[in-house]
């Protein structure tokens, strides 16, 4: 009788282990040693940084984004890294940044222990050390240096240096706890296309003359004092391709001068398609005022503060251009400018986004000005308005009138926003959603929001 021989599936098992280890000994014997296995090609991938492999034009992008105090560290990570801020065309100074501060370990957690020599220094050897084609963005922000004795001269040194460099973009922030003359360089440099000026004195425009042919963007900030007005005007008069402009400052220091009273300026900004308007005139700067307003005439956004629509207040009808592109508008005022709003609307034909924000006024409920409708609705109402937005709405009788003047006359409107007044108790508020409900029942075209 035949015995059933039993099958050894373990000792089948170790042969069969041990015959694939000597195919894997001797593939890996056969490999090249310059070929590594896929778990060390895993190893090396792991532990490589790849951050340093990339091309140095990727590089210097990252670091422009870094403030160049943080660019210039990045030295210490590697060797690869040292060289590589020397090459930064973006500078971004700032005299307030934690890494230069100075002093004992307790000093350095306080935000006013600076080291503004030192700051001076640094940004003298970034300056003297780069060697980029060309230094494109400039930005200083100065608070504590510009106590230093030598800081206004240091400050021109360093402007005068990045304009001969090809400089588009110059940012600049100062205090005005010291006066800086800013050179004449600055304001006749061909390759700048951005200038923001923040903090700074612009009280000896008058004694130079000023070109910025490629210049598309002047924004000057609520701390800029002029030493007249007029200034203004030649500031704009030296930059025929500007497109977006911001002038919020309401410091003056000497208006109403023999320039002022001359008025002889020609100013044309037919590429200008933003504006943001804060300046507060003097009388005697009346003709400044209304030359470089009836210069916004090409813009498709323009905003205006409190302070100039009151300049605006005693402008005849001629005084106001008519906005051919005009498509948003975004004004405040109080509640005695009504007819001036009037007077934009008959002049801003395309108008399809008005906000007004309207200043409380206190006590004046059946003192305010009426709104008079005018004699024919403006054709920006009837053929293009489509939003509108009424902030700080007190529920007056003219509010209301204008309102449902609105509300009768825009044709195309789809969304009307009215943010009531915080200053109002909670009956106020509810009484003046029941008086807008009733009007919004004839008007079911349009979205009203409350806030």
């Amino acid at each position: 009788m035949n015995r059933m021989r039993p099958c050894n599936c373990y000792d089948s098992s170790i042969a069969t282990t041990q015959s694939r280890t000597r195919r894997r000994k001797l593939s890996m014997a056969e490999t090249p040693p310059s070929v590594s296995s896929p778990f060390q090609r895993h190893k090396q991938t792991k532990n490589d940084d790849r951050i340093s492999h990339l091309p140095d034009v990727l590089l210097l992008q990252i670091l422009s984004l870094l403030p160049t105090k943080q660019a210039v560290v990045t030295g210490i990570l590697a060797k690869r890294w040292r060289p590589l801020w020397h090459g930064l065309s973006v500078l971004d100074f700032d005299d307030e940044s934690p890494l230069d501060r100075s002093g004992s370990s307790d000093q350095r957690d306080e935000p006013n222990h600076q080291n503004p020599v030192g700051f001076a220094q640094f940004v003298y050897s970034v300056l003297l050390l780069n060697d980029a084609p060309s230094i494109t963005h400039f930005r200083l922000s100065c608070v504590q240096f510009v106590h230093q004795e030598s800081s206004a001269q240091d400050i021109a040194t360093w402007l005068c240096h990045v304009v001969r460099r090809g400089v588009e973009n110059v940012d600049l922030r100062l205090s005005l706890s010291r006066y800086v003359a800013l050179p004449r360089r600055l304001f006749n440099c061909e390759s700048l296309s951005v200038m923001k000026l923040d903090g700074v004195f612009l009280n000896a425009l008058s004694s130079f003359s000023m070109r910025l042919p490629l210049l598309k963007v002047l924004h000057v900030g609520d701390r800029v004092v002029f030493g007249c007005h007029d200034y203004i005007v030649k500031l704009l008069a030296g930059c025929p391709v500007l497109e977006d402009l911001v002038l919020e400052s309401t410091y003056s220091d000497a208006c109403g001068g023999t320039v002022c009273a001359k008025g002889n300026f020609e100013l044309d900004l037919k590429h200008l398609s933003r504006a943001k308007i804060g300046f507060s005139w003097k009388e005697a700067c009346q003709k400044s005022m209304l030359r470089v307003f009836q210069a916004l005439s090409n813009v498709t956004c323009l905003s205006l503060s409190p302070s100039t629509v009151a300049c605006l207040k005693y402008a005849s009808t001629s005084d106001i251009p008519v906005f051919d592109n005009l498509t948003q508008l975004e004004i405040s005022f109080g509640n005695y400018y009504w007819d001036l709003l009037a007077n934009f609307l008959q002049r801003a034909h395309k108008l399809e986004v008005l906000m007004i924000y309207k200043e409380s006024q206190k006590n004046v409920k059946g003192q305010e000005p009426r709104w008079s409708h005018p004699l024919s609705p403006p054709e920006c109402l009837s053929s293009h308005l489509k939003t509108f937005c009424l902030k700080e709405y007190q529920g007056l009788e003219t509010e209301l009138d204008f309102i449902g003047y609105i509300m009768q006359n825009a044709r195309v409107l789809e969304r009307m926003t009215i943010c009531i007044s915080s200053s109002l108790d909670l009956e106020e508020k509810l009484q003046i959603r029941r008086h807008l409900s009733i009007l919004q029942r004839n008007f079911e075209t349009c979205q009203i929001v409350f806030h």
